[in-house]
């Protein structure tokens, strides 16, 4: 144990215990840490340097997760932002019809734009420029005529989802001859329906994009850990989100090297990853360390076909016993006494553990 996690403490610590107990270990498993990964090449040599396989795929679906994120924001975020600003701009025209009647024309040809493919803004982008053609007309009865023809569009484009903003202005609509003053509360009504139509659909993107985020996770899942529930979840984000495959090809590729047999492990796992111009700048980093360390992540194949019976479990993964390590210090709060925190570590890793630190010290 050290105070600071640094190549220099790392150092004296490899240091005393390979001249204490004559250590020549065939594998010392870090992860990817620069400071360790340097104390260990000097004290041990570069040839038994192993990548902790958790890390390996951590980094990887780190990566790949930055990009799942860019997608969401994409498909999702964007679209909500321009309805947001989309609503606020009506908004404005609200207030201006409100107060003369009508809107200027400045304040239209600030209309905001939509992304193209943007099906849902352009949709609502679509009802509101054929609403603005009602509310710059001055006459109630070609007003009332324009309505009327509004309504129809409403009610045939059942597939646009314009039936239900038609349904809620048909509510308003007065049973005599339109008037001016009547003409201004309904150009009032539609202002104020058309910010409730892009509230609804908002709301459905924000509800998606919710979706989203909580079961992208399935797409890391390697077989062993695949439920039947989980791979319902799966197949169904896959068939929803068909471009986000590659990902789930690209995790599956590289989660290889820790479920195949070891005679099945040959490299093309790291060699077949691809860096591509559309990858976020994070996977493309984690594609970049994979095979910049790909001797080094493989280190163990040939460990296992050295010792046929390790354990499958002790395939360069140490995460497991990271964690029932720190388990004692963290319930202790760093003050439990030496003599308690080693009988501790003993239940916890089940093997001897030795101090290097003076009898009687706390830890």
């Amino acid at each position: 144990m050290v105070g600071v996690e640094n190549s220099e403490n790392a150092q004296r610590s490899l240091s005393y215990c390979k001249e204490k107990y004559q250590l020549a270990p065939e594998i010392v498993t870090v992860d990817f840490s620069p400071g360790l990964i340097e104390a260990v090449r000097l004290i041990f040599g570069e040839k038994v340097i192993q990548i902790d396989g958790f890390h390996v795929m951590q980094e990887l679906n780190t990566g790949i997760r930055r990009d799942l994120l860019n997608y969401r924001n994409k498909l999702f975020r964007d679209e909500i932002s321009e309805l947001s600003t989309l609503r606020c701009w009506t908004g404005q025209l609200q207030r201006e019809v409100e107060t003369t009647g009508t809107c200027s024309k400045t304040l239209l040809k600030s209309c905001p734009s939509i992304k193209e493919d943007h099906s849902i803004g352009q949709q609502c982008l679509l009802l509101t420029r054929r609403v603005l053609r009602l509310i710059r007309l001055e006459n109630p009865s070609t007003f009332q005529n324009g309505l009327s023809r509004l309504l129809s569009q409403c009610e045939s484009e059942i597939a646009a989802k314009y039936h239900l903003f038609g349904n809620w202005i048909s509510e308003k609509l007065p049973k005599r001859q339109l008037t001016v003053k009547g003409m201004k509360r309904l150009k009032l009504e539609l202002l104020k329906k058309l910010k409730k139509y892009y509230r609804q659909f908002r709301f459905i993107l924000e509800t998606e994009s919710s979706e989203f985020y909580k079961y992208h996770w399935v797409l890391f899942f390697q077989p062993e850990r695949l439920t039947p529930k989980r791979e319902q979840r799966l197949n169904e984000f896959l068939a929803k989100y068909p471009s986000l495959r590659e990902y789930r090809e690209m995790t599956l590729l590289v989660g290889e090297i820790y479920r195949k047999s070891i005679h099945d492990i040959d490299g093309h796992q790291i060699d077949d990853l691809v860096i591509k111009s559309y990858y976020s700048q994070k996977l493309q980093t984690a594609i970049r360390t994979i095979k910049k360390f790909k001797t080094a992540i493989l280190r163990f194949v040939d460990a296992f076909k050295a010792n046929p019976s390790l354990k499958k479990s002790c395939r360069a993964n140490m995460e497991h016993f990271n964690f029932r390590f720190k388990a004692p210090f963290q319930k202790g709060l760093n003050r439990t006494s030496q003599k308690t925190l080693q009988a501790k570590l003993q239940v916890q890793l089940g093997c001897e553990v030795r101090f290097f630190t003076k009898e009687g010290a706390t830890a």
